[in-house]
């Protein structure tokens, strides 16, 4: 059970998001948009606002669950990956991050290009189930080329970022090089396309160019608005995911007016305006809050969901970054959300630290074991075992000396990694000993390269776009 929000709760949540877009209605700048929405159903009001019936959103929702219940995503080499659907679990790191803390100096500083690729090896070395790009340098045609990047060094699925619609489009054409052709993604996509409305309410004539490219090519993609309490929407995490469902559900309808086979996964971002600074919080409680909220939608609606955990307001990988990032983690898995980015972030979502993507992940693995459900098996039970001790049957009069403990420490408790304290004094702090983890792998892990002709095509196109 969802520990936020019930299914009960989730139908009016729902029913709450419905009244808005019937009564307050969405700004719409997009031509084609506007006159699908109409044809559906739609009316524009005397403020030139749009309208929509719940009859129009329902009706695409349920053209939603038939396209997007399960979504298959597929390696960068065309390999089965992670399936998105209401109940797993799968996380990954963010994306355009416009500072790097530098390896070698220490020192925060602008993103370059080359930071990708160190920070999508150690992303695939310690096992996201997806990747983003972390990095955002300042470069001519920046999308498509992180992207590239971000390729040549992790072969996970891929959530991708764009401003333009030329951005998407060029980024999707690398990924139809590596998979063989525009029909070869289709059939086995390796990436989501992340498209935003913006909040409040207003679907801009940009943002919904990319949600149509998304749905003809019926490439799966998300169309999450920054509804932040307190700045672009009411300050209630209740009133936040209102609006934001809101917006979503804009955004869906239309793209399955467009195409009933357009392939969409529902949620969207809701964290808190810091009312002292009046930045957007990424370690905030509230967020954490709000994952499950959509969760739970996204399980009512039968379709997957996108969520945000692992990540820290804080500068460093110290103590407040890892109670932010395991608080949002635990959260994320008991909620089920399913896709979940922004692992790793720093600095309200301005910094990149390769330390923090490894810290990040191992608590994953140590929520993970600790929600693992019970097992009521004999061998769990082990009562045959407790006898065995008991007696000193077996040749164990305790439990070290017992084959079963031999044979099931490994899958009952969590081994935390080295660097992990349990009373052993070390003479390096944390941050201290994460670094020398991403020194070892960026030394020792290598990713399977591009074919050579892939590379090379990638390459030439990407001289086109010069």
């Amino acid at each position: 059970m969802n520990p936020i929000l019930t299914q009960v709760q989730a139908a009016r949540m729902h029913a709450a998001s419905l009244s808005v877009l019937s009564r307050t209605g969405v700004k719409v700048g997009h031509a084609e948009a506007l006159d699908l929405l109409l044809s559906a159903g739609a009316r524009r009001d005397e403020e030139d606002r749009i309208l929509i019936p719940a009859h129009v959103i329902e009706e695409a929702l349920e053209k939603a669950r038939a396209s997007s219940s399960r979504i298959q995503l597929y390696s960068r080499d065309g390999e089965p990956a992670i399936c998105l659907e209401a109940g797993p679990t799968y996380f990954g790191t963010g994306s355009d991050a416009l500072q790097i803390r530098d390896l070698d100096t220490g020192e925060i500083r602008p993103a370059q290009l080359r930071d990708v690729g160190i920070n999508a090896t150690v992303a695939d070395a310690v096992g996201y189930d997806f990747v983003m790009t972390m990095g955002l340098p300042d470069v001519d045609n920046v999308y498509p080329r992180v992207y590239a990047e971000l390729i040549r060094h992790s072969t996970r699925p891929a959530v991708v970022t764009g401003v333009s619609l030329a951005d998407m489009q060029h980024t999707f054409h690398i990924a139809e090089i590596v998979a063989g052709g525009k029909e070869a993604l289709r059939a086995a996509p390796r990436l989501v396309g992340y498209v935003e409305p913006i909040s409040p309410l207003f679907l801009d004539e940009e943002g919904v160019a990319k949600l149509l490219f998304m749905a003809e090519n019926e490439h799966p993609f998300l169309f999450a608005a920054g509804a932040n309490c307190g700045a672009t929407a009411p300050v209630t995490v209740e009133g936040g995911v209102v609006q934001a469902n809101a917006e979503f559900l804009a955004g869906m309808t239309i793209a399955l007016l467009k195409n009933e086979r357009a392939r969409v996964i529902s949620g969207a971002n809701t964290s808190s305006m810091d009312m002292r600074t009046t930045v957007t919080c990424y370690g905030a409680p509230e967020w954490a809050k709000t994952v499950a909220m959509y969760a739970a939608l996204g399980e009512y609606y039968g379709l997957p969901s996108w969520g945000t955990a692992g990540c820290s307001d804080a500068v460093e990988p110290d103590f407040q970054a890892g109670v932010e990032a395991y608080e949002s983690i635990l959260l994320a898995l008991q909620s089920r959300s399913t896709l979940v980015h922004d692992m790793a972030y720093l600095k309200h979502g301005l910094l990149y630290d390769a330390r923090m993507i490894v810290l990040s992940r191992m608590l994953v693995d140590r929520a993970r074991k600790l929600l693992r459900p019970l097992d009521f098996s004999p061998a769990a039970l082990a009562g045959e075992v407790i006898d065995d001790v008991a007696r000193a049957r077996a040749g164990a009069d305790n439990y070290p000396m017992h084959e079963h403990t031999y044979g099931h420490f490994r899958q009952a408790l969590w081994l935390p990694p080295d660097y992990w304290e349990r009373g052993q004094e070390h003479t390096r702090h944390l941050p201290e000993r994460l670094d020398e983890i991403v020194r070892d792998i960026l030394a020792g892990h290598r990713v399977p390269p591009l074919p050579a002709h892939v590379d090379a095509a990638i390459d030439t196109f990407l001289d086109t776009l010069a």
